[in-house]
């Protein structure tokens, strides 16, 4: 997958994990776009945004403005 927009996604990353390579960005039409290490992009295929934001696995990074 090429790069996508990821302005005003909000990215995710495993809780206490602040550095982890793995990141989970929620678009503004809820789809989650996997990045598996930096520049490596799928759409994912089992977390959904609501789990994202729902279970305390997972903490906000916040929105990635620019990017």
């Amino acid at each position: 997958m090429d790069a996508p927009d990821l302005t005003a996604a909000i990215t995710y990353v495993i809780a206490n994990q602040p550095n982890a390579v793995d990141r989970w960005h929620v678009l503004s039409d809820m789809t989650v776009i996997y990045e598996r290490r930096p520049g490596e992009f799928e759409e994912a295929r089992v977390l959904t945004a609501s789990t994202l934001r729902d279970r305390p696995l997972w903490a906000e990074l916040g929105s990635e403005p620019g990017r």
